[in-house]
């Protein structure tokens, strides 16, 4: 089973509150080429390829990745998921984002369910059979709304090979930077700021 690597960060200076980052590394689930695609929870890890979609389930990657949507959880009244997108249509595409940008209330999300994909494709933001990032926002289970990243390989015309390669998460409410730091230095930055555990997935 995979693990979550959770860091905690120290946010703030010294006796303030902390935030922690959840980071699903090295995941590389398939994106089928299906209209069921593959629903995850991202605070989890869980996945499906039913129909129904997933019980607590966030975000849905469905033709290769030639199309994105939040209603992940079928049985939801509200999305969790809010993709960072080029406009606040909830079926504008996804905004490609670089190593270093910044997620947090000021990126640019839609409202209620909506997809990306068709009618309006999140190419050329991304390049076919290329990773890229997505910034999201998310709202936990505890109801906080978090900010985060994914790495995904995402395809076109309904092409195979698309992937979800890893995401973060900043539980806290806080901003998130895009990218994870290089692995000869994270260790040492993430025990300095407060510790490391390994998560498991539930």
């Amino acid at each position: 089973m995979r693990h979550a690597l959770t860091s905690f960060l120290i946010l703030g200076l010294a006796a303030m509150a902390q935030g922690a980052i959840l980071w699903f590394p090295r995941q590389d689930i398939p994106i089928p080429t299906t209209f069921e695609g593959v629903s995850v929870d991202l605070e989890t890890g869980n996945t499906s390829v039913l129909a129904a979609g997933l019980s607590g389930g966030d975000a849905n990657f469905i033709l290769g990745g030639g199309a994105v949507t939040n209603d992940a959880d079928q049985t939801a009244g509200v999305p969790s998921w809010q993709p960072v997108r080029t406009g606040t249509s909830n079926v504008d595409p996804l905004r490609q984002l670089g190593i270093g940008d910044t997620v947090n209330s000021a990126s640019t999300v839609a409202t209620g369910f909506g997809a990306s994909g068709d009618p309006n494709a999140h190419f050329p933001e991304f390049t076919p059979d290329t990773p890229g990032y997505v910034g999201f926002s998310l709202v936990l289970e505890d109801n906080t709304t978090a900010y985060g990243w994914m790495r995904v390989t995402l395809q076109e015309n309904n092409q195979s090979g698309g992937l979800i390669h890893e995401w973060a998460i900043e539980d806290s409410g806080g901003a998130i930077t895009v990218g994870v730091p290089e692995p000869s230095t994270s260790l040492l930055a993430i025990l300095a700021l407060g510790g490391i555990f390994l998560r498991r997935r539930r």
